[in-house]
């Protein structure tokens, strides 16, 4: 099928406008996701997530100008499953438009699609916090994004990808970013394994702060991910920004009262979860289906994703950060129920033709939603698994850190800086230790890595009302403040 001619007669500003602000929006979802990530984890890995996203950014903005971006989106490639070269270190992107944005120059819809194959790969390593290294992160990144993202995208939105050519409805990345990001944290889980200590202690996140920092920061930056390749004239635009916001609503409020049922509190954190999930859901339907829908594909979202979590905890699967649970099972019950709910005469507001989903009587449309999970789900767990299986045969490339480096934390084996300034005295310990990130961790001295607290007895957690008194450092003043102990660290939170 040859690509729909493009003309530069056909540029407006307003919807080119558009889409350069829908960059800068999906850009600040990536340093949200970071601090969302921060938040849930302990203090002591905190910093190595921001950083970790922030990287992720830096390295696919290269492969994406290198080829990335030909092979997720060459209108003349001829193979339904992946791109040519012909834009490889963007040759001939600029004033011309692509087939997919055919109002905007070419170069703008190329860099607001690299911001979304930025965020994905932040999104699946996700699945490997606290106990992944710096070095095989960044190799990995470049190779999941060449060999998992730009195929699926491909497959997804280029005009000959063969879930393009088969009608597939997928307006804003159910496949390519939710599901192939949740299926690939997944294959973190089974190849490097459970954290240290997990099912035995009982951990929170360290700062609520953060995640409601980046909760907001992902919110914003969805109103640009979701409506950003809408039509403005046509209204689609504003009808994705009413299905985001709406559906995030409806599936953070519907996880709080689940959370209440049980913890008899109203939770921050359970909000911010359950809004993603929501706006997780909705995102390949967001232009495609009637405002009212998104109320119940939040609801769906927020109760399955909910109960997902739960699963996890079970069967025992370490899904540090909820990626799985909420992207995973967010992106197929979006990808599904846009099949269910997509709607003709929303879709055709642009003039684009299309027999909507189960409610216009287009019942194989689920048929065809579902293969596109299907393809997308096993392509990006079996090509994860895979590459990190590879990489753990040779030393350098092992993903895993080693247990002495584990216990101290991230911020201070990988990165040699405290993500907080009380916990700068413990980096400083351990800031003229001769460890090399990239080597091996059998190669790591453990005699250099010494407990942070080895030559100071540790402040003890009081509580109100209890009696005992708090131990301090031989010759400092005793503080009623209340210290909270980080666990496995034993490094002393601020007091409250």
């Amino acid at each position: 099928m040859a690509p729909t001619a493009t003309s530069i007669d056909d540029i407006e500003m307003g919807t080119t406008v558009w889409m350069i602000a829908s960059t800068a929006f999906v850009f600040l979802m990536i340093p949200g996701l970071g601090y969302f990530y921060s938040g849930m984890v302990r203090s002591k890995n905190a910093l190595s997530l921001v950083f970790l996203c922030m990287m992720a950014l830096a390295i696919v903005t290269i492969q994406w100008v290198l080829w990335g971006y030909s092979l997720a989106f060459s209108e003349t490639a001829t193979s339904p499953f992946i791109g040519n070269l012909k834009h490889w270190l963007f040759l001939d992107v600029g004033v011309q438009p692509h087939p997919n944005a055919p109002t905007v120059p070419g170069a703008v819809f190329a860099i607001y699609q690299c911001m979304f194959a930025a965020l994905t790969p932040g999104l699946a390593i996700g699945g490997a916090a606290e106990r992944i290294r710096v070095f095989p992160t960044i190799i990995y990144v470049f190779i999941w994004s060449t060999l998992v993202y730009d195929p699926i995208a491909y497959w997804v939105w280029a005009p000959n990808g063969w879930l393009a050519k088969l009608g597939v409805l997928d307006f804003a990345g159910g496949c390519a970013v939710e599901t192939a990001s949740g299926f690939s944290a997944l294959a973190f889980y089974f190849v490097l394994g459970k954290r240290k200590g997990f099912g035995e202690e009982k951990w929170q996140p360290h700062n609520y702060l953060n995640i409601i920092l980046g909760c907001s920061l992902l919110y914003f930056g969805w109103f640009g991910f979701n409506a950003g390749g809408a039509s403005l004239i046509s209204g689609r635009a504003g009808i994705a920004f009413l299905t985001t916001s709406l559906a995030g609503a409806t599936a953070g409020l519907t996880w709080v009262a689940l959370a209440f049922r049980i913890e008899h509190k109203y939770s921050s954190f359970h909000y911010c979860s359950g809004a993603v999930a929501g706006m997780v859901c909705v995102t390949p339907a967001a232009s495609f289906v009637s405002v009212w829908a998104s109320v119940p594909m939040g609801l769906i979202a927020g109760v399955c994703c909910y109960y997902a979590i739960e699963a996890n905890l079970r069967l025992g699967i370490d899904d540090c950060i909820d990626v799985f649970a909420v992207h995973g099972i967010g992106g197929i019950l979006g990808v599904f129920l846009t099949g269910i709910f997509a709607n003709k005469s929303i879709i055709g507001l642009d003039g684009t033709e299309s027999d909507g989903g189960l409610i216009n009587g287009n019942g194989r449309q689920l048929y065809i939603q579902l293969a596109a999970l299907a393809a997308s789900a096993a392509w990006s767990f079996t090509i994860s698994f895979i590459v990190l299986k590879i990489m753990n045969y040779f030393p350098i490339f092992r993903l895993r850190v080693d247990p002495d480096a584990e216990d101290h934390g991230l911020d201070f084996t990988e990165l040699g800086e405290a993500g907080y300034s009380f916990m700068h005295e413990a980096a400083n310990m351990h800031k003229d230790a001769p460890v090399v990130s990239s080597a091996p961790p059998s190669f790591c001295e453990k005699s250099i890595l010494e407990h942070p607290h080895t030559h100071k007895p540790v402040i003890k957690e009081s509580t109100p009302g209890s009696t005992a008194a708090a131990t301090t450092p031989v010759g400092s003043t005793p503080t009623p403040s209340i210290v909270s102990i980080d666990a496995k660290s034993n490094i002393a939170s601020p007091p409250v």
